[in-house]
């Protein structure tokens, strides 16, 4: 049985059927309900007009798994949908719809427990392609793909691509209300194992864009294979409106940022600052998240091998699906014992290697040992961590992240025990490190795979589980980095070959930070001019000299500013650095006007392509033309903003013709506006206050009212502010 559904805008139709009446048409297909979609169809064709939208959806095969839905100018084509498969698209906006999902239920059936992987998400199966899919449009020698997800009830997103390869000109996007979250995708992310896992993103919608020279369209390779909802709030989800994350149950947890003072610890804690940057925490599958480190090989050549544990699963079938997140730290100290440490974080997630390859796992002593698709970034600052494998460690140092949250580190000060996993009994021989129990902060579910450092900050061994948890004295056991090192006594099951590849037989090596010199570009603005053509001067920077000439190649995209019209486009255009240059002008002509407008932008982008060997580090730069020519602006109002006392409130006051000052009067103690427009205030009493908001530029000014109300506190409360204050002319 499959259902039809047509709904148009700026057309009314309806008539009555067996089943039921919608605007538009309804019918349900059965053997005789076929004549009713050719009359359906006929209306569509005989009373279509310019610009009208239809929106068909059809569901087939297991109902309630997902939906594919186009919204497009006249009459479908075809649309299809199922058990993973969205196929053949035509013109408009398209959306893959999932069906509403319910994440207390896995949360309760996956809790937090060490010794086992965290799973955050649940796969589902899809098969969606450029080719089939989506909606394609073009501009200035630009083709544009554009396709969105929607997963009801989910609070977060992650995608898995099984075929991934673009050409140089080409970037995939993740955006969310046409914001970016993460850094684009380009052909610098193409790998020998063709596939591709994102980040993970904050809530229930994703729109995908692909952009690429039109000339070079016929060689996108892209299929996304897996969409994963996520049931979990994690701390590591990019997004805007992240407002919360998988809290850790403990409040003795101690935040990697604190000063020796703030942490209890004393100075111990200040000789493991270059430890803290080589932890990271990672999702595999898109499903499930452990912890993990960066670590240093005899060579000392910066390649990118990470260790975790062998019981979060990573096989040679799945490793590709790894995305790595380093320096998620907290912005500050949570006080250790106080109500505010087990509470949300504001970690960054901006700094993320996608792909490995697994090269050595070993069971008996938890090991898994990859190597990252890519070189870190140096602009990372991620420490490769020394290690030791001999002697009994003196102490214990764990860096982690319970429940996946921002990363914490613990103290113990006392010696380990040689044991088997799990056991308490003394074994010289044994498979693990006991840490009999931690003296300052402990771990949780989600700190698997982490390393234990000891006395001179080499790493021991990784986490395979254990009891220890804040409030008790229970015990963790790490795997040892020395059984892992021979391991099973093959390539694949022992570090050795790996970690000192000439056969050295080291025993002790120290950590060196990683990678390769850098290049950046860095954001310019200019004025825009009334005529003419301009210069914007761009800054390609090289973080230390090289030897040899570094060969690049630069485009252009468009944003609020446009190509052919705002500034003279590139597309793929050759760039070099000659050696020991460490920095050079890079150019791109800006047309001038007497329109007034906004200020605009748009990306300039670089690619490595020949030459010395370097990194890309922040690749991407804003331009900004600045708007020269004003219309005095008009503010709309009131607006009314509800809030509650002790809890910030913030409103965005938007201006279409770029006012240059905001200004406040008659505000309440605390209240702030600052150069973008945003009001910002944590009220410290209820009641209702009026201020006057005042913006201005060069051709006038403009007031309105704002009025906020604010209620009494309740812990419970949320803040609920409107979206921004409109301005137009």
């Amino acid at each position: 049985m499959a259902y039809f559904s047509a709904y148009f805008r700026d057309l009314s139709l309806s008539f009555p059927t067996d089943e039921s009446i919608f605007r538009g048409v309804f019918m349900r297909v059965s053997s005789s309900g076929w004549v009713g979609i050719l009359l359906a169809l006929c209306l569509v064709l005989f009373f279509r007009i310019p610009g009208s939208n239809i929106r068909v959806d059809v569901t087939e095969g297991a109902p309630g798994e997902w939906t594919r839905e186009m919204v497009r100018d006249a009459a479908p084509e075809h649309s299809a949908s199922g058990e993973g498969k969205a196929s053949s698209g035509g013109g408009g906006e398209e959306i893959l719809s999932l069906a509403r999902f319910e994440p207390e239920a896995l949360l309760d059936a996956h809790p937090p427990r060490k010794g086992a992987p965290l799973r955050f998400a649940e796969a589902v199966p899809v098969e969606v392609s450029p080719e089939a899919c989506g909606h394609w449009s073009r501009e200035n020698g630009t083709a544009r793909w554009t396709f969105r997800i929607e997963a009801p009830g989910a609070r977060n997103l992650n995608l898995g691509f099984s075929r991934f390869r673009l050409p140089p000109s080409a970037r995939l996007e993740l955006r969310v209300d046409g914001a970016l979250m993460v850094r684009p995708f380009t052909a610098a992310d193409n790998e020998d194992h063709g596939e591709l896992w994102t980040p993970v993103v904050v809530g229930p919608e994703l729109e995908l864009v692909l952009k690429v020279a039109e000339g070079e369209q016929g060689a996108v390779e892209l299929e996304l294979a897996s969409v994963n909802r996520g049931f979990r709030d994690l701390s590591f989800a990019a997004g805007y409106w992240k407002i919360g994350n998988e809290a850790p149950e403990g409040d003795c947890h101690i935040d990697v940022v604190c000063s020796a003072e703030q942490s209890g610890v004393g100075p111990a804690l200040d000789q493991y600052r270059d430890q803290i940057k080589a932890t990271g925490v990672y999702t595999l599958e898109g499903e499930s998240t452990c912890s993990g480190s960066a670590v240093n090989n005899v060579r000392n050549d910066g390649t990118p091998f990470f260790i975790t544990a062998d019981h979060c699963g990573i096989t040679s079938g799945n490793a590709a699906s790894m995305v790595v997140y380093w320096n998620h730290e907290n912005a500050s100290c949570r006080t250790p014992g106080t109500s505010g440490n087990g509470g949300d974080g504001n970690g960054p997630v901006t700094d993320f290697n996608s792909g490995a390859v697994l090269r050595a796992a070993y069971a008996l002593s938890d090991m898994a040992l990859v190597e990252l698709d890519d070189p870190i970034d140096p602009s990372h600052e991620v420490y490769m961590a020394g290690w030791s494998r001999t002697g009994n460690p003196g102490m214990a140092v764990g860096i982690h992240f319970p429940s996946t949250s921002e990363k914490r580190i613990s103290f113990d000060f006392d010696a380990v025990r040689s044991t088997n996993d799990h056991e308490s009994a003394s074994n010289a021989n044994g498979t693990h490190w006991m840490v009999v129990d931690w003296d300052y902060g402990s771990t949780e579910g989600g700190s698997s795979g982490s390393p234990i450092f000891d006395e001179n900050g080499r790493m021991v061994g990784q986490l395979t589980g254990g009891f220890a948890a804040c409030g008790n004295d229970e015990s963790d056991w790490y795997g040892k980095f020395s059984r892992g090192w021979e391991g099973g006594g093959t390539s694949s099951s022992r570090m050795r070959d790996w970690l000192d590849p000439d056969g050295t037989d080291t025993l002790v090596l120290d950590g060196a930070t990683s990678g390769l010199a850098r290049v950046t570009i860095a954001d310019a603005e200019l004025l825009e001019g009334d005529s003419g053509t301009r210069a914007l001067e761009f800054t390609v920077s090289l973080s230390e000299a090289v030897d040899e000439r570094v060969e690049l190649l630069y485009s252009t995209w468009n944003d609020s500013a446009v190509g052919g019209s705002d500034f003279v486009e590139a597309s793929n255009v050759s760039f070099f650095l000659a050696a020991g240059q460490l920095s050079k002008s890079l150019s791109i002509v800006i047309n001038g006007d007497t329109i007034p407008e906004e200020n605009e932008r748009f990306q300039v982008s670089l690619s490595v392509v020949g030459g010395a060997p370097v990194a890309i580090g922040d690749g991407a730069a804003w331009g900004t033309i600045t708007n020269d020519d004003f219309i005095e602006p008009v503010l709309l109002g009131p607006i009314l903003v509800e809030g509650r006392v002790a809890e910030s409130v913030s409103v965005a006051v938007v201006a279409q013709n770029t006012p240059t000052e905001f200004s406040l009067r008659g505000a309440p103690v605390g209240m702030q506006i600052d150069g973008q427009g945003v009001i910002s205030w944590v009220p410290a009493e209820s009641g209702e206050f009026e201020v006057v908001v005042a913006v201005a530029n060069q051709a006038g000014s403009a007031e309105g009212v704002v009025t906020f109300e604010i209620a009494p506190n309740s812990l419970a409360a949320a803040v609920d502010s409107p979206g921004g204050i409109s301005l137009t002319t």
